[in-house]
């Protein structure tokens, strides 16, 4: 991996899990229509991991099976009607 590298994942409806570059930092949210991307910068590391989101159009989340969520954005599409809340997913530490 190079000095700086930007990796862009569409989401959809549910829970995502990506591959993305060790600590990745999120830097950009794009809306095209309904579709929602996520950038995000990696900076030197050819080491991976996995990382879990869950998108909920038009309701919250409705399955918290697979750990704890955290709202990064909640989106108001242009139509008025429509919204999408995107969430961050971090697995239950199952020592406790």
């Amino acid at each position: 991996m190079t000095a700086d590298e930007f990796t862009t994942i569409i989401l959809f409806a549910g829970f995502n899990e990506v591959n993305l570059p060790q600590a990745a930092q999120l830097v950009d949210m794009q809306i095209d229509g309904y579709q929602v991307s996520l950038v995000f910068k990696a900076t030197g590391s050819a080491a991976t991991e996995y990382r879990q989101f869950y998108v909920a159009f038009n309701s919250g989340p409705t399955d918290y099976s697979q750990g704890v969520l955290r709202l990064l954005e909640k989106i108001e599409f242009s139509d008025g009607t429509s919204t999408a809340m995107i969430y961050e997913v971090y697995p239950y530490d199952e020592s406790l």
